[in-house]
């Protein structure tokens, strides 16, 4: 799984500032994106997760807020999410 910002980063290294800026504003305007809150219990519970799961908190975190908004499927090529229970979406 990829963050946002980790994407960012990326371009703003490799492209610049303002492409980088761009983008999460393109991104952020999509109809079908949604940005769900995150709070500092929900990593508490998220480090619990992956510890138990050995997984990445960040992972954890994501499967954590899919349990809680009933998202069962992920398109991800991270192959921690083998150890979550999600269905894992790959196109072929």
């Amino acid at each position: 799984m990829v963050h946002l910002s980790e994407v960012a980063n990326i371009i703003a290294s490799r492209k610049s500032i303002k492409m980088s800026a761009e983008f999460v504003k393109e991104f952020m305007s999509l109809r079908n994106v949604k940005v769900y809150e995150v709070k500092a219990e929900d990593y508490l519970k998220a480090s619990l997760i992956a510890l138990e799961k050995s997984v990445d908190v960040n992972d954890a975190l994501a499967y954590l807020k899919m349990r809680e908004k009933g998202i069962k499927e992920i398109y991800t090529f991270d192959k921690h999410f083998n150890k979550l229970d999600v269905v894992i979406i790959r196109e072929s």
